[in-house]
């Protein structure tokens, strides 16, 4: 089975909008809006969990084509 892989730079990208992503949702502002809106409590904590899904995409993605 062949794996589908993202290419370096694309993993790369996708790497660094996960990261972007992760810190906006800790910026206070954001907090601030969690801590007042159970809604936005719950977008946040599944956004969070998408962040980390594609950050471990690309941190997978980018050790395999290192070992390549």
């Amino acid at each position: 089975m062949r794996q589908h892989l993202l290419s370096a730079r694309r993993a790369f990208a996708v790497g660094v909008a996960a990261l972007v992503l992760e810190l906006v949702l800790i910026l206070p502002f954001v907090d601030d809006l969690a801590d007042e809106n159970a809604t936005a409590h719950f977008t946040q904590h599944g956004l969070i969990f998408v962040g980390g899904i594609l950050m471990g995409v690309a941190l997978r993605d980018m050790f395999l084509l290192s070992r390549r």
